[in-house]
């Protein structure tokens, strides 16, 4: 997928970063996170490694501004399948689908591994912002389960499934998306009333 922007002499400040986070998406989906240098960027929208280094400052600003970027698509797919599910319109696996999906096919998993393992940990604070946005969702609905633990079970799971989870799957001759059923499962456990005592 290519991105250029040659024929275009003059962009805004704001179309320049939105192209170039577009084709560092693009990287990110075609050939991993390791893939999202300035140079490669650069060559992908027709501009030069100095352009970028304008905008983004360092290679970790423009993994920060793709943070942003996917961290606002994972949260939209996530709210909305929580809101059809307030609704009585989706299921707890809808939502557990809606979180999966969202790490896994925006790359946003493997994004967030890569910012950790090369220490870039300022760059997670889109992501961590959109986690907590996600708590203060259920709690604005006046919701008094432990959904701060559900989420934080949830996305961890939802990062490691979109890591490794087809190899380990495997390696524990699982079906690919009994994660996910964990994940169902453990949603039921923790937000289910539990019996009262008798007296």
């Amino acid at each position: 997928m290519s991105i250029i922007l040659k024929n275009r002499k003059r962009l805004t400040q704001e179309e320049s970063r939105a192209a170039a986070v577009a084709a560092a998406r693009a990287l990110l989906l075609d050939a991993g996170a390791a893939a999202i240098t300035l140079k490669a960027v650069a060559a992908k929208v027709g501009r030069t490694h100095a352009n970028l280094l304008h905008h983004f400052g360092s290679v970790a600003g423009l993994h920060r501004a793709l943070a942003e970027d996917i961290a606002a698509t994972v949260s939209a797919s996530i709210t909305a399948a929580i809101a059809r599910r307030r609704q009585g319109l989706a299921t707890e696996r809808d939502v557990v689908d809606a979180m999966f999906d969202a790490f896994a096919d925006q790359g946003a998993g493997e994004l967030i591994g890569w910012i950790a393992l090369t220490r870039q940990r300022d760059a997670l604070k889109p992501v961590i912002d959109t986690i907590a946005a996600i708590v203060a969702d259920f709690r604005a609905a006046g919701d008094d389960r432990p959904m701060d633990k559900v989420t934080l079970g949830l996305v961890l799971l939802a990062i490691g499934d979109s890591l490794v989870g087809e190899e380990v799957a495997e390696g524990t001759g699982q079906l690919r998306h009994a994660a996910r059923e964990i994940a169902v499962r453990q949603i039921a456990a923790m937000v289910s009333p539990r019996p009262s005592a008798r007296s």
